[in-house]
């Protein structure tokens, strides 16, 4: 099962065992759910507003760490010709899936609920590729509360396909694209709010 690290506002590390993204008709909102591997459990609510404008630049971070991780690995002096961009980057999304666990259901239960046992509602997001090939992404409520996820590509990827799934479910009006966005050169910090 694939893990990463993250650190809520109380500068406390966690091992991340699960992760979560659906639509819930009945919220009108996407809810991000995170299980540690201490068993505490972090959620998010996403209104449309904020997936509408967060979709297109996680989708294109996500592919262009994919695609960089590849290069590093692969050819690290070669330039893609922008004709073999796409096939590249879709190539680097199997790649990032084929370990992936979307089977295991969510482990519903936890020890604790470090930021309230109600999800809090995002405010903003901010996006941050690093330079070792991985996304910080780090989601603030109105209160200044905040988590923080740092993803590999490979959960970055996981992120990126389950919000697709939960945008196509909640039918708002912009379907995320099928194939992933070309790569292009190095994205700078994004502030989504």
């Amino acid at each position: 099962r694939p893990h990463y690290k993250g650190a809520a506002r109380n500068r406390r590390t966690m091992n991340i065992r699960q992760l979560a993204l659906h639509y819930r008709p009945e919220a009108e909102r996407i809810l991000l759910r995170v299980n540690s591997n201490d068993g505490q459990q972090f959620a998010v609510w996403f209104t449309r507003r904020l997936c509408v404008r967060l979709w297109p630049h996680l989708a294109r971070m996500v592919t262009k760490i994919g695609v960089a991780q590849e290069m590093a690995t692969a050819a690290p002096d070669a330039t893609v010709m922008p004709e073999a961009q796409a096939m590249l980057a879709h190539s680097t999304r199997e790649r990032a899936l084929r370990h992936a666990d979307f089977k295991t259901p969510f482990y519903e239960h936890a020890s604790g609920h470090p930021l309230g046992a109600e999800p809090m509602l995002a405010a903003e997001v901010q996006l941050m590729p690093l330079a070792s090939h991985q996304l910080r992404l780090v989601i603030v409520d109105s209160d200044k509360r905040q988590v923080q996820l740092q993803l590999t590509e490979a959960l970055a990827t996981a992120v990126r396909e389950l919000m697709g799934k939960a945008l196509l479910q909640a039918d708002w009006g912009f379907a995320p694209d099928s194939a992933p966005p070309a790569a292009g050169p190095a994205a700078p910090a994004r502030l989504l709010n």
